[in-house]
């Protein structure tokens, strides 16, 4: 059997896709009723939501602005060296080099270039180039 889909899960309960998503994601925007019907075909079919690379950054940028440093040079310094949040940085970088097949010299760079922007993964690759040399510089 393949993969269960959000798609799946809103055609067997007689839902929108984008109802099945805000069940997931703001569950208090959805009528008891309906999340409830919808909850029980999650359950039946085990349904498990995919997380995308973009989820992760997103969340890895909300989860490193709560730390209390003044200035993003010293927070990366915690985030690559600190071994509190060296192995989620470390996490991070491994799927943007899988993600964008570069090195890992170059995902650290799009993660510093993101959170020092504050841009999102997809702006940061627009943003992004990758040379001959496998050498990633800003574009323009």
């Amino acid at each position: 059997m393949s993969r269960i889909t959000q798609k799946d899960i809103a055609k067997k309960a007689g839902v929108s896709v984008s109802t099945v998503s805000r069940t997931l994601n703001s569950p208090k925007m959805v009528k008891e009723s309906t999340r409830i019907k919808i909850l029980k075909v999650i359950n039946e079919y085990e349904y498990r939501p995919r997380f995308t690379l973009k989820y992760y950054i997103k969340e890895y940028k909300n989860y490193m602005s709560t730390k209390p440093n003044d200035t993003i040079y010293s927070r990366w310094g915690m985030y690559t060296h600190d071994n509190r949040y060296k192995e989620y940085t470390a996490s991070i970088v491994k799927m943007i080099m899988n993600d964008m097949k570069i090195n890992e010299d170059q995902a650290y760079y799009m993660l510093y270039y993101m959170i020092s922007n504050n841009i999102d993964y997809e702006r940061a690759k627009r943003d992004m180039k990758v040379d001959v040399n496998f050498e990633i510089y800003k574009r323009g």
